[in-house]
């Protein structure tokens, strides 16, 4: 899911479970303290934006309708994470994080919160990072720091190859999981 700055308010409160009341039937609030940060944010979304643009000097025409901020939902079915046990989901969750970090060489800079939620019928990482691509700047031939998500999901199947891409990487890391039919797939 890709967010526009006002979208991240919500996205804030609902990850890092700041809301009161949730109209999301599954969430079990006697359980929020089986959840767990991979990386923690301190602040709110925006405001770690805000410090890693500065900090990075992040180019990219940023405005209303921009989206800065991209999100992966991972998990699996509930008896995948059922045979897992405890150990091997958090080492599931782990791996994603760092295929997440190194993937399109996004840099684990760039992940703003990585937060597992147990808290729900079926486990699940929400992974929030910024869409910056290592690019070379056109004027000055110097390398720069674009957050473009255009840039970042480029090319018509790029959806089936992160797919693809996260399939490898977590079964060679010795999870099995079983891969959905590609065929006729599409993105929504």
């Amino acid at each position: 899911s890709n967010y526009k700055k006002d979208n991240l308010a919500g996205l804030y409160k609902h990850n890092e479970r700041k809301n009161i009341n949730y109209s999301n039937k599954n969430i079990d609030k006697s359980k929020f303290a089986l959840n767990y940060s991979l990386k923690k944010c301190n602040t709110t979304y925006y405001n770690a934006f805000k410090t890693l643009q500065n900090q990075y000097n992040l180019q990219g025409r940023v405005i209303s309708t921009t989206n800065i901020f991209c999100e992966f939902v991972i998990t699996s079915d509930k008896q995948f994470f059922e045979k897992l046990g405890e150990k091997e989901t958090f080492r599931y969750f782990k791996t994603a994080y760092k295929f997440v970090a190194n993937y399109q060489n996004l840099g684990e800079e760039f992940i703003i919160s990585a937060k597992v939620h147990l808290d729900e019928s079926t486990p699940h990482l929400h992974l929030v990072y910024l869409p910056v691509v290592h690019t070379i700047d056109k004027k000055s031939g110097k390398n720069i720091e674009k957050l473009c998500c255009t840039d970042f999901w480029k090319g018509k199947n790029s959806y089936k190859y992160l797919q693809d891409n996260f399939y490898d990487y977590i079964t060679k890391s010795g999870f099995d999981l079983e891969r959905g039919d590609t065929k006729d797939n599409k993105h929504i």
